[in-house]
């Protein structure tokens, strides 16, 4: 039997469902989700505000100790609400400096984001050296610092925003402490079940929120970038928890892959743990394995595992610009067959080629593809602009002498074929 709808209610039904594409690309207009925001450098140049105090807390000295951030925004932006990524060090809640991360920083501000580095409080040595005991209060005391630098953020935007942030896109995320610190801040809530050491040490350091400043405000996020980082617990990842992304060396033996002892010698969820236990929940995540990489070798700019490097941070800037302009998450493997495409020779004296395989590569006939090269230090130094032909060469008089970075994008192919080349 047919069902006729009346015409009343068709009518009601195609301008409800207008109303709502229109309301949801006025939400993304207004977050700047025009499809190349978050994913490409849009602004060159960044404004840094140092040394800004968000909060403060008692160190195992009992001294209170002020912490302060660095922050940077894109310059000259005209959005009024723009996400913000907050950042914490590296260096086994020991040592390490909120500068470490500036320069991850200014990377996502191009793109359009606000970027936060901040302090937290590390381990005083006058207490011996640390272990799995002394070290707790230390990891504690270092989530309850990111939530204070969160909580400080949504207090500023009810005050004038000074630095116009979507209180409803904040990231938090860091490498190694600062990785496991944002993965806590993110997973661990008070519905958890903690081992009762654990909670009487969270309880002794001022409960679940902790008290180093801002209160009375949400320390809740959107996601987690964690590089190198895990939980205490994989459990802690729970069915309605937030989405991340991890980078991790499949031989790191400082903070496990998997599970396993961590440098203090007491038993830990890796990176890889974590993403198991998201997937087995419905969590969206991804996981990039560097596969035969430890703890600090995968981070070095000129070192063998540098293209892993700039995988994960490509791979990274789709993940949350799908998370902030509240778009489906999907991390594509690259759909372009890597042997399509040959350099030579490489390393080169004065002249390199690449060079395209037209019968498995028929996109760059139709779509174009796009050149970039970068130095060691990330800065570009050459831009191809769109081509059409099957072959381009690059030579070393335009971009000098060294290591380089090449990215080979085609068409609208958001995850670009990367190789390493040289210029002897």
């Amino acid at each position: 039997m047919k069902i006729k709808l009346p015409t009343r209610f068709l009518l009601f039904f195609f301008t409800a469902c207008f109303s709502f594409f229109i309301n949801v690309i006025q939400a993304q207009s207004a977050l700047g989700c025009d499809g190349k925001r978050y994913v490409q450098d849009i602004f060159t140049d960044t404004t840094q505000f140092k040394g800004l105090q968000f909060g403060s807390n008692k160190t195992a000295s009992s001294a209170n100790t002020p912490l302060y951030m660095d922050v940077v925004q894109p310059k000259g932006d005209t959005l009024s609400k723009r996400p913000l990524i907050i950042l914490a060090f590296g260096g086994g809640f020991v040592q390490g400096q909120r500068s470490d991360l500036l320069n991850i920083c200014q990377l996502f501000a191009k793109k359009g984001y606000v970027c936060a580095t901040i302090d937290y409080r590390l381990y005083n040595f006058a207490n011996g050296i640390p272990d799995s005991n002394k070290i707790s209060p230390t990891i504690v005391g270092a989530i309850h610092d990111m939530k204070a630098s969160i909580r400080y953020f949504r207090k500023d935007a009810k005050n004038g925003n000074t630095f116009k942030i979507d209180t409803n896109n904040i990231i938090v995320g860091g490498v190694s402490a600062g990785a496991i610190t944002a993965m806590h801040v993110g997973h661990l809530d008070s519905t958890d079940v903690v081992p009762q050491w654990l909670r009487d040490v969270i309880k002794n350091e001022g409960g679940f929120e902790g008290n180093s400043g801002n209160p009375g405000f949400s320390s809740s996020v959107k996601a987690v970038l964690s590089l190198s980082g895990g939980l205490y617990q994989k459990e802690y990842i729970d069915k309605d928890d937030v989405p991340f992304m991890a980078y991790h060396g499949n031989k790191d033996d400082v903070v496990p892959f998997g599970y396993g002892l961590n440098v203090y010698r007491f038993y830990t969820d890796g990176d890889s743990s974590c993403n198991a236990q998201a997937r087995k929940l419905g969590i969206r995540s991804s996981l990039v394995t560097v596969q035969g990489g430890g703890h600090s070798d995968i981070y070095d700019p000129t070192g063998r595992f540098v293209l892993n490097l700039i995988d994960f941070f490509n791979k990274s800037t789709l993940f949350l610009k799908q998370v902030v302009c509240a778009e489906t998450i999907t991390l594509p493997t690259q759909d372009i067959d890597n042997q399509a495409i040959k350099i030579y020779p490489n390393p080169a004296s004065d002249e390199m080629r690449i060079s395209f395989d037209k019968n498995s590569f028929s996109a760059v006939n139709t779509e174009g593809y796009q050149v970039t090269v970068y130095d060691a230090l990330g800065r570009q130094v050459l831009n191809s602009g769109k081509q059409f032909g099957e072959t381009f060469d690059i030579q070393k008089s335009s971009i000098g002498r060294g290591f380089f970075i090449a990215h080979i994008a085609v068409g609208n192919n958001n995850t670009p074929i990367i190789r390493k080349i040289v210029f002897e």
